[in-house]
């Protein structure tokens, strides 16, 4: 029992210092998207989808699709969290399906939601809840030839990370980014009008998010700089908020 209880505790360890390991927005980043579109849908829409969530939290919901990662019989999902498209390539629906695929499933399941089960409704709100976030993620629209930033191996703080996984977590992190500081952001550069979409369109979506790719790679002898992480803040921010306004879109659009 003492040795199992070792072995646990050892892999517990091993786990916890694997950057390479990384999905989509941490937990902070999906969070701030649920905020952000809470504040941004109709006093209705609220009553409906928080009736279909039932004890659940736009916050936890948003986060739900990590949360389960664990589960093995659900991970036919993974490969939903982003789509990979080479460099001057356009979008080809990939086999196991993608964001963009997943996406359009859901949104158009949802509006049939009057006729839906109960509980299918609410899996589907969870997982819009989640992607509407993840597009917003450049390097989730990124490359299959190094998935997505993943085998880009950068050092940061003198540890061994991955690009992906500086995107997801460590540029929120470094930068204490949150709700509040991108509302702020918003308010300062007038971007509210700006970044709200006019129409429910996830490659458009997509589409904007590979725009940043650029800014993404500029990193110099493989090594995450302050000036770099600093630089990206209000990028970052800018992505969070259209995460957003694309899940209050959707939503809007749908449940109002």
């Amino acid at each position: 029992m003492k040795k199992n209880s070792i072995l646990i505790a050892f892999l517990a360890f091993i786990f916890s210092l694997a950057p390479t390991l990384t999905f989509a927005w941490g937990a902070e980043g999906h969070q701030i998207v649920a905020q952000i579109a809470k504040a941004n849908i109709k006093g209705k829409v609220l009553k409906k989808v928080s009736s279909y969530l039932g004890d659940m939290s736009f916050e936890k919901a948003a986060t739900w699709m990590d949360d389960i990662k664990s589960d093995k019989s659900l991970d036919y999902m993974k490969p939903w969290h982003y789509v990979n498209i080479e460099k001057d390539a356009t979008y080809v629906k990939a086999k196991d399906g993608d964001i963009i695929s997943e996406l359009d499933i859901v949104i158009a399941e949802l509006k049939n939601y009057k006729t839906m089960k109960a509980e299918d409704v609410a899996k589907d709100i969870k997982i819009l809840f989640h992607l509407c976030g993840d597009i917003a993620q450049p390097l989730h629209a990124g490359y299959g030839s190094d998935k997505g930033g993943n085998e880009v191996k950068v050092k940061y703080n003198d540890k061994d990370f991955n690009l992906h996984r500086i995107w997801d977590t460590d540029i929120i992190r470094a930068n204490s980014i949150s709700t509040e500081s991108c509302l702020a952001t918003a308010k300062r550069l007038k971007l509210s009008k700006t970044l709200k979409p006019k129409a429910v369109d996830p490659v458009a979506w997509m589409n904007d998010s590979r725009t940043l790719l650029s800014k993404a790679y500029e990193v110099k002898d493989n090594t995450i700089t302050p000036e770099y992480m600093s630089t990206n803040k209000e990028i970052v921010e800018k992505q969070l908020l259209k995460g957003g306004f694309y899940l209050a879109k959707v939503l809007n659009t749908i449940f109002g």
